[in-house]
């Protein structure tokens, strides 16, 4: 009788582990069958690679975890400063309340008050030797004052989608509300490239500032970015890196901004929170490589559109106009995808314009998300072209995305009535086994006694 309790206690335990190992299972397959490449690990503690064509983020380490950028900050002081201006060639007053501003020991290029130099002329002493008086300069030329100047970084980062950021100056220099984060930064190192002017400066190696109008000596300025100028560090060099930003203070430690393009790819990496020059150095070089080996860019026509399961309340008007229309996407759209990408997994979301009717020649009916592995890898116009014009009733736009939320909802609904079912079936196994079964097994043992007493008896009195 032992034996069969230990039988049937080993039995049950048997069935809980298997259901809820099934479950882990299942869960551990599900992540491992992921298409997205396999993220290399790095030493500084937070990191971001992003795709400059597209937005797309590839790598991440604690991408939206807020840290202090020290002069990294700067990439959006010249960004503003360079679309504020009305001439590159304006002239730029170094006031008192510019360089007092600055610590002492900091970096600078020694600038006096009285001193002027070209609006372009402090972009290159800002970007290449970082010097901070040179920031509160141009903050101050720009809005009037560092803290109108800190009002319009926060105005143009929530323009460019960052949600975990706020400046406090235009320098970068430590202060406990000053903060971004990995994600954040290559979103404002994203668009500050795409300005010309900024592009060619922090892509400079050297530059000579000439005399100005109390200094009568020219000032040599050496880009302190060791990857693309290893003037100091040779051993940083590489061949890849075109431009970017470093930043370093005793709190924020090492950050750094490279731009790194090979082939078709062209990448922003950002690196935070690292310990030594060495590690925000190899830890870039290494996410780079890693980034041009797992993946590639990918030609926005070269994926179905399947427009007929997401098109629209636009794309049915203007098919009820035009049975026989043809829809294309902009022919330079490009996205980043991993090498191993099987483009019939990639998946189109359709984002319409609010437009009323049609013009002749190719109209831009809105936009396509392109969607893998549970990644936006890029976006591109929707473009239809009509041989006449016309108009129609837009009808109120269907929010897909509420679509989206209400699957997710019933998975995650679905999955608890799974787990609930299973705990029900163990407890009536163990109702079952312990409970129901326990009187008709105590029933059964006191026949078997009583009965052997009986046989006992009747031997002994024959």
């Amino acid at each position: 009788m032992k034996n069969l309790y230990i039988k049937r206690s080993f039995a049950l335990i048997l069935i809980i582990v298997s259901l809820f190992s099934g479950l882990h299972i299942n869960t551990v397959l599900a992540e491992n069958n992921s298409s997205w490449p396999k993220c290399p690990s790095i030493k500084a503690k937070e990191g971001v690679v992003m795709d400059l064509a597209t937005g797309t983020i590839l790598f991440g380490k604690n991408e939206n975890k807020k840290w202090y950028p020290a002069s990294t900050t700067k990439i959006m002081t010249a960004l503003l400063a360079i679309e504020h201006a009305k001439s590159l060639d304006e002239k730029v007053e170094f006031t008192k309340e510019a360089i007092a501003a600055a610590n002492r020991g900091s970096s600078s290029i020694g600038m006096t008050p009285g001193e002027k130099l070209t609006l372009k002329e402090c972009l290159y002493g800002l970007m290449l030797a970082s010097a901070n008086e040179v920031a509160n300069a141009l903050a101050i030329h720009t809005a009037g004052s560092i803290e109108a100047f800190a009002d319009m970084m926060n105005e143009k980062a929530k323009e460019l989608g960052c949600t975990h950021t706020h400046f406090c100056n235009p320098s970068g220099l430590y202060e406990k509300e000053h903060y971004t984060t990995p994600a954040d930064l290559a979103r404002i190192a994203r668009a500050a490239i795409k300005n010309d002017a900024f592009r060619e400066i922090a892509s400079t190696r050297k530059y000579v500032l000439p005399k100005t109008n109390l200094m009568k000596e020219k000032r040599p300025l050496s880009n302190t970015h060791q990857l693309f100028n290893p003037m100091q560090h040779p051993e940083y060099a590489y061949e890849y890196c075109y431009a970017g930003k470093t930043g370093y203070t005793t709190e924020a430690k090492f950050n750094l901004v490279s731009y790194v393009k090979k082939g078709t790819m062209d990448i922003v990496c950002v690196v935070m929170n690292a310990e030594s020059k060495e590690v925000e150095y190899t830890n870039t070089k290494k996410l780079a490589d890693y980034t041009f080996k797992r993946f590639r860019m990918l030609q926005a026509d070269k994926i179905p559109l399947k427009l007929n399961e997401s098109g629209g309340q636009v794309y049915a008007s203007v098919l009820e106009n035009d049975p026989t229309a043809q829809f294309t996407v902009s022919g330079a759209a490009t996205l980043a995808v991993p090498k191993k990408c099987d483009i019939n997994g990639v998946t189109t979301q359709v984002k319409e314009d609010d437009i009323s009717g049609i013009s002749v020649g190719a109209n831009c009916i809105g936009g396509i998300e392109y969607m893998y592995d549970g990644k936006c890898i890029g976006n591109a116009e929707l473009i239809y072209t009509s041989a006449k014009a016309y108009s129609f009733n837009k009808p109120e736009a269907v929010d897909n995305s509420v679509q989206t939320g209400t699957d997710n909802k019933k998975s995650k609904v679905m999955a608890i009535a799974m787990i609930v079912c299973s705990f029900l079936i163990i407890m009536v196994l163990m109702w079952y086994l312990f409970i129901y079964r326990r009187p008709t097994r105590i029933a059964r043992r006191k026949y078997k006694k009583h009965k052997t007493g009986i046989n006992k008896r009747n031997r002994l009195k024959w």
